[in-house]
């Protein structure tokens, strides 16, 4: 995979995909939900400052007519299901009941993320994933051969890479590198 885009990037776990495939060289194009949240708009200029360092990293403004090895529109408001072929939504498991009463297009293929925690939500879940090794696990299914078939329903499977002591201090390290968001509120 040379290239993707990542539509409604805006989320903690939609930057760190972006974070992640941009450490194995991948292009990543980054299409962002408008919002009017001040305390999230703040996150999102710090991060996206923090990512546009990176020449493989562009924010686009609207979604152009480039060609991507893979496409990804994480479920929400916006949902351009029919400007592409065979884009993979991705679905917070806490999203999953509002996910399956849409109508669907039939080519799209839906990956269901596991419950998951980091830096917005201090507490880890007792069955939740840190949120780098949900992106690493995201990224290797995305690399891999298989994921091509003809399944549409996809439960994305986590191993616990990082324990939840050892991503206590990557939250309390990344909040600390991050100080100017979370000081203010």
């Amino acid at each position: 995979m040379e290239s993707t885009l990542i539509v409604g990037a805006d989320e903690f776990f939609g930057l760190s995909l972006c974070e992640r495939m941009m450490d194995e060289g991948i292009h990543v194009d980054v299409v962002l939900a408008e919002t009017e949240d001040k305390m999230r708009q703040m996150y999102l200029e710090e991060r996206l400052m923090w990512l546009g360092r990176n020449e493989l990293f562009r924010q686009l403004e609207h979604i152009g007519d480039q060609n991507y090895d893979t496409i990804c529109i994480q479920f929400g408001s916006f949902l351009p299901l029919d400007q592409y072929d065979s884009p993979y939504i991705l679905v917070y498991e806490e999203d999953r009941k509002e996910w399956d009463k849409r109508e669907k297009t039939g080519s799209e293929k839906t990956v269901i993320l596991p419950k998951m925690y980091g830096p917005w939500k201090e507490e880890t879940e007792e069955d939740g994933y840190y949120t780098n090794d949900v992106a690493d696990e995201l990224l290797r299914f995305l690399l891999e051969p298989s994921r091509h078939s003809k399944d549409q329903l996809f439960e994305l499977q986590v191993t616990e890479k990082t324990s939840k002591e050892e991503a206590k201090t990557k939250i309390i390290e990344w909040k600390r590198q991050f100080s100017s968001i979370f000081d203010k509120y």
